[in-house]
């Protein structure tokens, strides 16, 4: 089946995105086209026929199935996909995808814009997207810098310590970088702010020859230690209890400063953000899911 070229689902405006989605039979084509729907059923029925094709059901959920030209059995147009288990529409799956990765996904609005009554549902929804998006960095760990690129490393506090109800809860810190470049990005949970932590991290994440960007941290001095093998990176410091930025080199870490920052307003809009959800590193990645998983960080720009 042919279909006509997809825009660029990063760049869409929401007109464009509601054209795409505006009615049924396009809405199955766009998941079509996504790989998130089966163009034809990938098994045969029952009997072992492969004649299918797609008929009008007005008791089904998507008022079609697939139906066997053989032996006239059907079945779901969802079986075996990602909406299989789902009451939701097709429409308000896309739509509730498309806004949580533009952040416009507060309760309020997706009650008003997408008709999902139940915060239950759009709390588990947002939870299975996050843990898309786990698996997707667990399966493509992120590497940024290299050779003439500058990366900025921070370390940022995500729960502060305070009294409630007579528990003292403790911080848990997030160390992580930005290309300056590219705008790629990376995020960690890190137990401890030492050496022995910080050093292999930045290995793993940060390629050799990179310029690195960082404050006087005293775990930085090490980056570039034999204890840790040859050395890989170019450092510049800024001495932030003096200057945000260095008065003679211009060295600064605005950038990932600025990514804590977007951030933190993304988990203070969701109304908090439960410690054992901040492993998920989605919280301040703005996400296009619908293109096959693609991922474009979008972060608020600083001249660099």
């Amino acid at each position: 089946m042919a279909y006509a070229p997809l825009p660029a689902l990063d760049d869409l405006s929401n007109r464009e995105w509601n054209e795409l989605t505006s009615n049924l039979e396009k809405t199955i084509n766009l998941c079509q086209q996504l790989g998130l729907l089966h163009v034809y059923p990938t098994k045969p029925c029952s009997k072992m026929h492969n004649n299918w094709y797609l008929g009008a059901c007005s008791t089904a959920l998507d008022e079609c199935k697939r139906r066997c030209r053989t032996c006239k059995s059907s079945r779901s147009l969802r079986k075996d996909t990602f909406f299989e288990d789902s009451r939701l529409t097709l429409q308000q799956i896309l739509d509730l995808m498309m806004y949580w990765c533009q952040g416009l996904d507060s309760h309020k609005f997706i009650r008003r814009n997408i008709q999902i009554l139940g915060d239950a549902t759009i709390v588990d929804w947002k939870n299975v997207m996050r843990d898309l998006c786990l698996e997707y960095f667990i399966r493509n760990s992120v590497v940024i810098g290299g050779v003439n690129h500058v990366v900025e490393i921070d370390e940022s506090a995500w729960t502060k310590r305070k009294y409630h109800r007579g528990r003292r809860v403790g911080t848990q810190w997030v160390f992580g970088g930005i290309d300056r470049d590219t705008r790629e990005c990376f995020a960690v949970l890190v137990g401890r702010r030492d050496p022995p932590t910080l050093i292999p991290l930045i290995h793993q994440f940060i390629l050799p020859g990179t310029t690195i960007y960082s404050d006087r941290w005293p775990a930085y001095n090490l980056i570039n230690n034999e204890i840790y093998g040859p050395k890989r990176y170019i450092r510049q410091t800024v001495n932030h209890s003096v200057n945000f930025v260095d008065p003679i080199t211009g060295v600064h870490t605005q950038n990932v400063e600025n990514m804590w920052m977007v951030a933190k307003i993304k988990k203070k809009n969701q109304m908090g953000q439960h410690r054992s959800l901040l492993d998920k590193m989605q919280f301040f990645f703005h996400i296009l899911f619908l293109s096959l998983l693609k991922m474009e960080i979008r972060l608020k720009h600083i001249t660099c």
